[in-house]
């Protein structure tokens, strides 16, 4: 994986920009058109931001809208085209942090700090142990902006500031999952750890699904699917109660829930999937079209 420290200009992401993004590409359009800034409606390096948080969450991938795109917001089929559901956030939070291709600041905040409670400070601490020792090291600076821009993405600038009436809103969607919060004293930080009542059991299967999958495993022990790396307990950050009632929950559902379950032998837990990584998505099917069913 390749460390990515820099593409999103300091800019996090506004509602509308994912979909605005995956239009434009779907459209057979290109960022670096000369008419790009025009279309999209955004200066110059917005329009690189809007490519960058477009291929973090995998939106795109190489220039491309991705499979995940078209299943996620496509304007006939896609499960949710106008990101109106607040699963939809978390998945993309899933997606951003476990990006299969670049590590960033994030990668770093949510599996590498192993802080309840931090600074940015820490955060770029984490970021630069990400980077392999035998290559030239990004300057702080450059590593310091992403840290910032990363926790704006989930908690905002001003802090501890109310919004005027009227005033246009740039805070990032993710803002509204609260995974983090700013602490009452000096530039620090706490995690949101333990269950989370706007993230469904499907999306916690779905990452689950994932994370197995990428080791070629259908089980693994439950510490490792807690605190791994890239993990989902990591990612959502799940506290033990929360992942294991999310388990019991996929396990009494009607399409293919029955392939997870918990077990625990000899004082040894473990999280078992049987379904394959390829067919994840029957997950976000049997969540999305629960209204159709």
């Amino acid at each position: 994986m390749r460390i990515k420290f820099s593409g999103h200009q300091t800019f996090s992401f506004r509602y509308g920009w994912l979909e605005k993004g995956y239009a434009f590409i779907n459209a057979g359009r290109g960022f670096s058109d000369d008419s790009a800034i025009v279309d999209l409606g955004v200066g110059k390096n917005m329009v690189d931001s809007i490519k960058y948080w477009c291929e973090m969450t995998g939106i795109l991938e190489e220039g491309l809208v991705s499979n995940f795109g078209n299943n996620l917001l496509d304007q006939e089929t896609g499960w949710d085209p106008f990101l109106e559901d607040h699963a939809s956030w978390w998945l993309l939070h899933w997606k951003l942090i476990t990006n299969t291709a670049y590590q960033t600041a994030g990668t770093a905040l949510f599996s590498h700090l192993r802080k309840p409670e931090f600074s940015k400070q820490d955060v770029a601490e984490a970021a630069l142990r990400l980077v392999d020792s035998n290559k030239k090291a990004p300057t702080d600076s450059i590593i310091m902006r992403d840290v910032d821009c990363y926790i704006r993405s989930y908690c905002g600038t001003r802090r501890f500031e109310k919004k005027k009436p009227g005033a246009e809103s740039f805070e990032c969607p993710l803002q509204d999952l609260n995974l983090i919060q700013p602490m009452s004293e000096g530039d620090l930080y706490r995690f949101s750890i333990g269950a989370k009542a706007s993230l469904p059991a499907e999306i916690i299967g779905y990452a689950i699904c994932e994370y197995l999958g990428k080791e070629n495993k259908n089980a693994m022990v439950l510490h490792k699917v807690l605190y791994g790396e890239n993990s989902p307990g990591q990612v959502f950050m799940l506290d033990e109660n929360s992942l294991i009632e999310a388990i019991e929950e996929l396990n009494k559902n009607p399409w293919r829930g029955g392939e997870f379950r918990f077990s625990e032998s000899a004082g040894i837990a473990q999280v078992h999937c049987d379904l394959d990584i390829e067919d994840a998505s029957q997950l976000l099917d049997s969540y999305y079209n629960r209204g159709n069913a």
